[in-house]
């Protein structure tokens, strides 16, 4: 599924004006940044700061604005140009710390992968003591779309705009998929020790799963609705439950 129309990456706040008005995406940590025009760039010459001090900042600067970038042009018309714009840095910091744009926008993404399984396995943490298994499944779906609420730029370039890049992009999203079905895997076989019941899982459920979930957030992401997305929590647990055999009842 790809959108026909591309709307522009909300203000997020990076710019001296701070957030837009009405921005209903949750707070926390951003992947992805515009950087203005008028924000001051990293010092350039000889300055106070360590050089691996510069080189990092030059490095998140350029992952978050290759994000943002893409997300607004799409990954065709994007340029190296109008990444270095956004992240205010040189054109040879740029190829300092990457081959190409291709380089960067998979370093990028592959960078995002970890912060997302990071926080879908951080997020049963918050239910204490021996949750539920459906209360654990929903607290990790919740995280994920909660993530891609606060991040539309990341779930535009991931869901969308990846298949433009190339037979290397493709396998670098279907290994991030396998992640996420691991992470599923592991969820019912903890669960399925308190329901011997349950019947067994194919292979391919688990995909299928991840499937499932990443079709309804691009149809989201594509109509501009990603704000929406964590009211989708509910409808996607009952969604895979079916997909993986696992009937629970609602414990909430």
């Amino acid at each position: 599924m790809r959108c026909i129309e591309r709307q522009r990456p909300p203000d997020d706040g990076a710019s001296p004006g701070g957030p837009r008005s009405g921005d209903r995406r949750p707070g926390g940590p951003r992947l992805a940044e515009v950087y203005d025009p008028a924000r001051p760039g990293l010092p350039r010459g000889r300055s106070s700061l360590p050089a691996p001090v510069v080189r990092k900042a030059q490095r998140k600067r350029l992952l978050a604005a290759v994000i943002s970038a893409v997300a607004e042009h799409g990954y065709p018309r994007t340029t190296v140009a109008m990444v270095v714009a956004r992240a205010r840095v040189s054109r040879k910091a740029f190829y300092d710390h990457f081959t190409g744009l291709e380089d960067c926008f998979l370093t990028a993404l592959a960078d995002a992968q970890k912060v997302i399984l990071r926080e879908l396995m951080n997020a049963p943490k918050s239910l204490g003591a021996k949750p539920s298994p459906r209360a654990v499944l929903q607290a990790g779906l919740r995280s994920y779309l909660t993530l891609c609420a606060r991040e539309p730029e990341y779930a535009r370039c991931i869901l969308i705009e990846l298949p433009a890049v190339g037979p290397r992009a493709l396998k670098g999203r279907n290994k991030a998929y396998g992640a996420v079905a691991d992470v599923l895997r592991l969820w019912r076989e903890h669960a399925a020790k308190r329901h011997p019941e349950w019947p067994p899982v194919e292979e391919p459920a688990y995909r299928a799963a991840v499937g499932a979930i990443a079709e309804l957030i691009t149809a989201h992401v594509c109509a501009g609705d990603a704000a929406d997305l964590p009211a989708l929590h509910g409808p996607l647990t009952e969604i895979l439950l079916r997909i993986l055999a696992a009937p629970l009842p609602d414990d909430r």
